[in-house]
């Protein structure tokens, strides 16, 4: 094939590609725009943040229609109440999104990995001679879990988005044993209702 016939061939092909693009319907030419443009999402879980129990934002990338990855971290507050109390999480995760081929991808039914490393402290009561308790708040504890969860997520097409999920770990046991005797959390729990923003 000579130097000519390629670059006809090259022409046509460059025509029939752009002859392709001109056939979207207004919708597809939404949907492209939409994933081109707005792959970042921000978002904070508003149960957590209502119960008192942290503070915790979230970071996702869109990687397509069908994945994305992110990040979620966790700031307990104080709270006397609670056996176990994370204090610090840190945790990626990748998803993989299920049902997308309405509007604009990454929404809808999920399933997700995660990795969360964190750090809790081991409280309990100590009780005297009178029934008198005391609170005592052992050791820091540092683990890392792997978990898988699910949820589901809406996108507006304005990029308002609300996120429900929830997963389960199990802990690898990295944390030392406690001196007390009391035998460490086997699995770890991951989950809530994020209202935050694609961009």
């Amino acid at each position: 094939m000579n130097l000519q016939a390629i670059c006809i061939s090259l022409l046509l092909f460059a025509g029939w590609c752009t002859a392709q693009n001109d056939d979207l319907t207004d919708n597809q030419e939404r949907l492209n725009n939409f994933n081109d443009i707005k792959k970042n999402e921000v978002s904070l879980d508003v149960v957590a943040g209502i119960a008192g129990l942290g503070i915790n934002p979230r970071y996702e990338r869109v990687l397509g229609r069908y994945a994305g990855v992110g990040v979620d971290v966790n700031i307990g507050i104080e709270d006397e109440d609670y056996d176990y109390l994370e204090t610090f999480s840190l945790t990626p995760y990748y998803r993989q999104y299920f049902f997308s081929k309405e509007d604009y991808g990454a929404k809808g039914f999920y399933g997700e990995g995660f990795m969360k490393f964190f750090t809790y402290e081991d409280r309990f009561s100590v009780f005297d001679n009178g029934g008198n308790s005391t609170r005592i708040t052992a050791e820091k504890y540092t683990e890392l879990a792997l978990g898988v969860g699910i949820g589901w997520k809406w996108v507006s097409d304005s990029g308002f988005l609300i996120d429900v999920g929830f997963g389960i770990g199990r802990n690898l046991g990295l944390a030392d044993e406690s001196p007390e005797g009391r035998e460490q959390p086997e699995i770890t729990g991951r989950g809530g209702v994020n209202f935050g923003w694609r961009f």
